[in-house]
């Protein structure tokens, strides 16, 4: 029996070292120069620029197992220079059998709050990233898994050298914990929200109340969120945000002080499990233009 067993004992090493060979991750740069793969990445226009905003389809060339690591902190270039970049926020391993062609959704934030959301006739290039402080905060929010409205503030506070008082959530503590590790980073100061200051703080009270509502119904329990984007496509503020929402009809109500947001147009997002469900238009200078006329009408001008 020893020998049975010395052959069996065998046969599990060499298969043990052939899937350690076969798996070691190539990063997705360096599989692609050794022609080993070959992608695309383009716009997710199903997510929004801080959740899933790109999808990569990637093909395995080689007649061999691969795994293709797309890494926390790359940087996707779009190609056009009028378009966010975007940085990766949750490190992708993906493995790919000879020839065998996948597509993934990728994690990331805008880096370029000034530049309007990506166009379908828009493509992205991969680059390793440099910059060490954006690295350090993309693997914190992975760590935490924070891929939400107040992470992408956290980014556009740290790339423009911006105040991080103007991280907000609808969760009082993801909101500290992000505003802490940003003053460790880059040794600024916060301070208690103002519970008056809209702007800075999720739940101050709008002084002029504009708002709507969604009907939905959900067949199995989700997390929800509906958020406010500026003409560009541009996150300008989440108004609502509940997680594990039952199953079965919901009236979602959502508002904001137009005080406060005063663009022309607005565009309303209800976000469903990370993907957009419903984009709701505003033509808000219409609607004022209306109400206006309808005042003059019924005071006889």
């Amino acid at each position: 029996m020893k020998p049975f067993l010395s052959i069996i004992h065998f046969w599990a090493i060499c298969c043990l070292l052939t899937f350690s060979a076969s798996a070691n991750p190539l990063h997705l740069l360096d599989a692609q120069s050794q022609k080993k793969i070959q992608y695309t990445i383009s716009p997710n226009d199903g997510s929004t620029h801080y959740l899933e905003p790109l999808k990569m389809s990637v093909q395995n060339l080689a007649n061999e197992n691969l795994q293709i690591l797309v890494s926390n902190g790359d940087i996707c270039i779009p190609s056009d220079a009028q378009v966010q970049n975007i940085v990766i926020t949750e490190q992708e391993l993906i493995t790919l059998k000879p020839k065998e062609k996948k597509e993934i959704a990728l994690k990331g934030m805008c880096i370029e709050q000034s530049d309007r959301a990506s166009g379908l006739n828009v493509l992205y290039t991969l680059k390793k990233n440099n910059d060490q402080k954006l690295l350090q905060l993309t693997q914190f929010l992975e760590s935490k898994k924070l891929q939400t409205s107040a992470a992408q503030y956290a980014v556009w506070a740290l790339v423009d050298s911006g105040d991080i008082n103007n991280i907000f959530a609808a969760d009082t503590a993801e909101e500290n914990s992000l505003k802490r590790f940003m003053a460790q980073l880059t040794g600024r100061t916060f301070s208690v929200t103002n519970k008056n200051d809209y702007r800075t703080n999720y739940y101050a009270p709008p002084k002029e109340r504009v708002g709507g509502n969604f009907e939905y119904s959900f067949t199995q329990t989700k997390d929800v969120q509906i958020a406010m984007f500026d003409a560009n496509g541009i996150l300008v503020r989440e108004l609502f945000n509940q997680k594990n929402v039952a199953p079965g009809p919901h009236k979602l109500n959502f508002e904001y002080d137009s005080s406060v947001y005063t663009d022309d147009v607005y565009f309303f997002k209800l976000i469903v499990n990370n993907q957009v469900m419903v984009n709701r238009k505003w033509d808000v200078k219409a609607m004022r233009d209306s109400f206006k006329k309808k005042w003059q009408e019924s005071q006889g001008q």
